[in-house]
């Protein structure tokens, strides 16, 4: 099915050569909702629950975080709103969440490697006005120029940014934030939730947690457990954004979840946060072209 006409085009970037069980993000995380129609993300999930146990239960949880934000956020008067890598269902998406209004816009910036999402967005509400996605490709803050010239969005109004799938899947968190930040109207806003690792990593040849060594081996794309200290240093650097909500919650693996005595992680922290862009800077132009869910110096599938 043809994309509608007033959704902007798709940049033509192919996704990397991988072998048939490397599956996506979203596939995966939908796997750890329940979702039972892709035997590659099913597997993968399995594997993730037997490192971290809690790992489906903070994907649940990051969504009840998200959609009390949003209903706040709506009350609040914010009518534009941008989300990076949305789920799969069973999770909803954000413009099924806000309440109907004619006023209340959602533009969904789509990763190239995630061709379902894109299928069933264009399946789906390929009739619905109020909704319009494109592709997250070169970079998020050349994207919203895009979509502001095609009139998807406006520059002149806050927007509400959430970007917690994006944010743990990228190597470089930094650059993400600094391409928002550079075209963000001043009081906009970004909320993230973010999984902080309970233990040290005990994968000495990567560096990494076990459930960041399974996730990673299964996909294109990393997770990155980091601390709240990392995350919050995220908001600091290269530029300093309002915060207005930071905290952690400790989430719990489900009574019958089979663990083994050996696995560490039964229990995660959530961190979310929400910050604002301040208006003491003017934007200005980005040329950013990163790619937040590659880096060239981490070998992905080691």
């Amino acid at each position: 099915m043809p994309e509608y006409p007033r959704r902007s085009a798709s940049a033509a970037v192919p996704a990397p050569d991988c072998p048939q069980w490397i599956v996506t993000r979203a596939g995966v995380r939908a796997a750890l909702g329940g979702r039972r129609d892709d035997p590659g993300a099913l597997s993968a999930a399995w594997r993730i629950r037997e490192c971290m146990p809690a790992f489906a239960e903070t994907i649940t949880a990051e969504h009840e975080f998200r959609d009390r934000v949003l209903a706040q956020a709506s009350r609040d008067g914010f009518r534009q709103y941008v989300v990076v890598d949305p789920d799969l269902p069973p999770w909803m998406p954000v413009h099924e969440v806000l309440p109907a209004s004619s006023g209340t816009r959602v533009l969904y910036l789509l990763s190239d490697t995630e061709s379902a999402v894109r299928s069933w967005m264009v399946a789906t509400y390929h009739d619905n006005p109020d909704v319009s996605w494109m592709s997250s490709y070169p970079g998020l803050g050349a994207c919203l120029r895009v979509a502001a010239g095609t009139g998807e969005i406006t520059l002149d109004a806050p927007i509400w940014v959430v970007l917690s799938s994006a944010l743990q899947h990228t190597w470089d968190p930094q650059a993400l934030l600094a391409d928002l930040w550079d075209v963000l109207p001043a009081e906009s806003r970004v909320s993230v939730t973010h999984v902080a690792p309970q233990h040290p990593a005990t994968t000495p040849d990567l560096g990494r947690s076990p459930v960041e060594a399974a996730f990673t081996s299964s996909l294109p794309s990393p997770l990155i457990l980091r601390p709240i200290s990392e995350v919050l240093d995220m908001f600091t650097d290269p530029h300093e954004w309002d915060l207005l909500r930071c905290h952690g919650v400790e989430i719990q693996a489900s009574p019958d979840t089979a663990t083994s005595v050996s696995t560490p992680d039964t229990a995660s922290e959530l961190i979310t946060v929400i910050a604002r862009r301040p208006p003491r800077t003017r934007p200005l132009p980005s040329n950013s072209t990163v790619d937040h869910a590659r880096n060239p110096g981490h070998d992905l599938d080691a």
